[in-house]
């Protein structure tokens, strides 16, 4: 299974201490070339590191686009620079997923004929597949809350289907 994954979704996966087990749940793992220049430009951030490395052992691959008229095929959509090249990336290397935060990108998943998954599913992926246990996923809701980027009802759903 292919997955590209956003510069939000990987810092945040980052963030959460399981960006590595969430490569090894999608197996391969591609970033487009603007992402990771998004990501470098914090390189004092401790998750830095941690997703240099992980470049570095060729589980997250960064990946040029071939074609530009799918970048500009997402632009016309209103969608831009890191988010537009997750797109086209998808497209060009017809993967299974795309992983991102981004309301914008959500909102347009059916025009953009993409499939589309968030940092909390991909946390609640990883439990399921027991790759991180309910303290985890516990930490990840809590830490993703701090953050405030997620809607609470999204991750009180996610706690009570742990709860179950």
């Amino acid at each position: 299974m292919t997955i590209i994954k956003d510069s939000m979704v990987i810092i945040h996966l980052a963030k959460l201490s399981i960006l590595e087990k969430s490569c090894k749940y999608f197996k391969k793992v591609m970033i487009p070339e603007l992402v990771h220049k998004e990501i470098m430009k914090e390189k004092n951030h401790p998750e830095t590191a941690i997703i240099e490395e992980l470049i570095k052992n060729n589980r997250i691959i960064i990946k040029k686009i071939n074609d530009q008229n799918l970048i500009k095929r997402a632009n016309q959509f209103n969608i831009q620079k890191g988010e537009a090249e997750v797109i086209g990336l998808y497209w060009q290397e017809k993967a299974s997923f795309i992983a991102t935060d981004d309301d914008n990108v959500r909102k347009k998943k059916t025009m953009l004929d993409i499939k589309i998954i968030g940092t909390p599913a991909i946390l609640l992926g990883l439990y399921k597949k027991n790759l991180i246990d309910k303290n985890k996923i516990g930490q990840g809701i809590s830490e993703l809350k701090k953050i405030g980027w997620f809607a609470n009802t999204v991750l009180d759903k996610i706690q009570m289907e742990v709860e179950k």
